[in-house]
């Protein structure tokens, strides 16, 4: 097995776990009671120990190892939120043989050069480390879980419909991109849910409530995308991914912009902020970032302005009161 037997186990529920120890406590009595040999309790724990691979393995790869299930269209969204609200969706219209797979790096910002394979992955995971405030869990575990998502995408059964969903924002349409690269190969008809342009308001699919997904999915797309344009969306996705930026906005399409694009907005709130209180109070990190993203028309994720935060500490443009271990955690004020 080449992923940890932490990661495995995580696929178990709780009764699943409680029932394993109960096994196992049972089997060791047996043992000390001499009822049963060493031996015999160690074949028992090997056996138990296939089958339990087997079931992780199932779950952990949603197409392989399931003869008996079948998957009749399968959709794929770019935030756990989203996949949770479709899931509600899909449950309310009773389509129980509907897969969801969730990709959830911010394809906004971040090198993605080579991200479908290991060394690119790695490259990110490094990039990000070095400049976001990052759940140590989830970036432990970054490279192991984006090549289980490629992995799950490419083993897509032949056949089976796919709809990816995305709305106007660099990171679902990079994110388009991204899967329609990796499923270059696959002769599965693909469609596109354009949220923003369904509905006319939201910016990213996340915004939107099982209600309106059940909206959606009652008009989905009659015709999947064409040759050509998934050819010229695998263009985009090359030309991206060579010139590499750390950051990425939707105007008309996708931009790559320096990473200090936002900036300049960040001074003025702080400024504004200021000057509606008063102008020797700091103001905290959170209320400032939560300003700019209630105001900002792209979605490049909290993590993104805290870090720019920091860096406008560094270059002299705000003072700084506090820790800046999180953005709870310090207050800023601009430099006059």
């Amino acid at each position: 097995m080449n992923r940890s037997i932490k990661r495995i186990l995580e696929a178990l529920t709780e009764e699943e776990m409680r029932t394993i120890l109960l096994h196992q406590w049972t089997l060791f009595t047996y043992v000390e009671e001499e009822k049963i040999s060493e031996k015999e309790w160690i074949n028992q724990v090997k056996e138990m120990k296939k089958g339990t691979e087997r079931v992780c393995e199932d779950r952990l790869h949603p197409f392989q190892g399931e003869a008996g299930k079948v998957v009749e269209h399968v959709h794929i969204v770019f935030s756990e939120s989203t996949k949770g609200s479709l899931q509600l969706a899909l449950r309310r219209k009773e389509e129980t043989k509907e897969e969801v797979i969730a990709l959830s790096p911010m394809f906004s910002i971040g090198p993605i050069q080579d991200l479908d394979k290991e060394e690119g992955i790695e490259k990110r995971k490094e990039w990000l480390f070095n400049h976001l405030v990052m759940d140590d869990e989830q970036w432990m575990h970054m490279v192991e879980d984006s090549l289980k998502v490629i992995e799950d995408l490419r083993s897509i059964p032949t056949g089976v419909p796919i709809t990816i969903w995305v709305g106007d924002n660099a990171h679902e349409q990079t994110g388009l991109r991204f899967v329609l690269h990796l499923l270059k190969n696959k002769p599965n008809g693909i469609y596109t849910v354009q949220v923003t342009d369904a509905l006319d308001f939201p910016l990213h699919t996340g915004e939107l409530s099982p209600a309106r997904l059940v909206s959606l999915l009652e008009r989905f797309p009659s015709s999947p995308l064409s040759d050509e344009s998934m050819e010229t969306y695998r263009d985009e996705w090359r030309a991206l991914s060579e010139e590499n930026a750390n950051l990425r906005v939707w105007e008309r399409g996708i931009q790559s912009v320096s990473e200090d694009y936002f900036d300049a907005t960040l001074i003025q709130t702080l400024k504004e902020l200021q000057f509606e209180s008063d102008m020797d109070d700091y103001i905290k990190a959170a209320r400032l970032i939560g300003e700019v993203l209630g105001h900002s028309s792209q979605v490049v994720g909290d993590s993104f302005f805290e870090y720019r935060v920091r860096e406008l500490v560094l270059q002299g443009e705000f003072m700084l009161m506090g820790v800046p271990r999180g953005m709870r955690y310090y207050a800023v004020k601009w430099h006059k």
